[in-house]
């Protein structure tokens, strides 16, 4: 069994770069590099638990740290850098419907328009 590997978009306008910090110590980070509006992808992971991603923006008034993703161990593999504004920026997870599908009860039912 292995986790998905670690994917960082950069929706940016700015190159950034970083690390991907995982768990164990027979885990290696990885660094990375990403381009603007584009997305990097870790070339390997294994079952490796992510604990942090940190994040530099190159911006043309200096370079901005980003508020990093931090966790005490997770699975999640899609992630993305975002402008928060004028000058500060952030790394989040991407939540999507099939990483937790898990997380929705059986009995789940959407609310009706009347209940919206």
């Amino acid at each position: 069994m292995s986790y998905p590997l670690v994917k960082i978009t950069n929706s940016t306008n700015f190159v950034v770069s970083g690390k991907v910090s995982y768990m164990s110590i027979f885990c290696s980070d990885d660094n990375y590099t990403v381009s603007p509006n584009t997305t990097w992808e870790a070339s390997s992971r294994g079952v490796c638990l992510l604990t942090e991603i940190t994040a530099t923006v190159k911006t043309p008034n200096g370079n901005i740290v980003a508020t990093p993703y931090t966790s005490s161990g997770t699975s999640y593999s899609n992630f993305a850098i975002l402008q928060t504004g004028p000058t500060s920026f952030a790394v989040t997870r991407i939540v999507n419907m099939v990483e937790d599908v898990a997380l929705v009860p059986e009995d789940h039912a959407e609310p009706t328009t009347q209940q919206k």
